[in-house]
């Protein structure tokens, strides 16, 4: 399927090109064609569907969790902000940018979890390490869009004293 703004990706490939024109570091997003640029988008958004995030979706039919209803505290505006159900809010889209720029610019994120091809014990060495320190979740992306997390804790135990 191509990208569908609000369909199957948050932003398109102009806009995300429009967000990175002015942002620095982004070698991996001007190197990278439509097509790849479109498939990180698509990804990033559906990374992002498997978020717990607050409110209710508007439609049980709709592909993206966003757009939404329910209400958060934007700690930038300091105050809370109401979703309409119709609007994707911005700092969504950040985040679905900031994460697909985060898959671009780190190759085989989703393929693997770290891996090591060569470990000896005596003298150490150890060969082959990659992608251990990159994190499946962009930070970036993270902290925009933590303001909409849903509240409630989702595996909460507790213990009688």
């Amino acid at each position: 399927m191509a990208l569908e703004e609000g369909v199957n990706s948050y932003v398109s490939v102009e806009t995300a090109d429009a967000f990175f024109n002015d942002r620095l570091d982004v070698a991996a997003w001007v190197s990278a064609d439509s097509t790849v640029k479109a498939q990180a988008l698509i990804t990033a958004s559906q990374m992002l569907n498997a978020v717990s995030w607050l409110g209710e979706a508007t439609s049980e039919t709709q592909i993206l969790a966003f757009p939404r209803s329910g209400q958060y505290y934007d700690p930038m505006l300091g105050k809370l902000i109401s979703l309409d159900g119709i609007t994707i809010p911005q700092r969504i889209k950040q985040a679905a940018m900031e994460q697909a720029y985060h898959l671009l610019n780190n190759d085989g994120l989703l393929d693997e979890t770290g891996s090591i091809s060569r470990v000896k014990v005596g003298p150490i060495e150890v060969e082959g390490l990659k992608n251990a320190a990159a994190p499946l979740i962009s930070q970036a992306a993270k902290s925009l869009y933590a303001p909409l997390l849903s509240r409630t804790p989702t595996r909460a135990w507790w213990r009688a004293n």
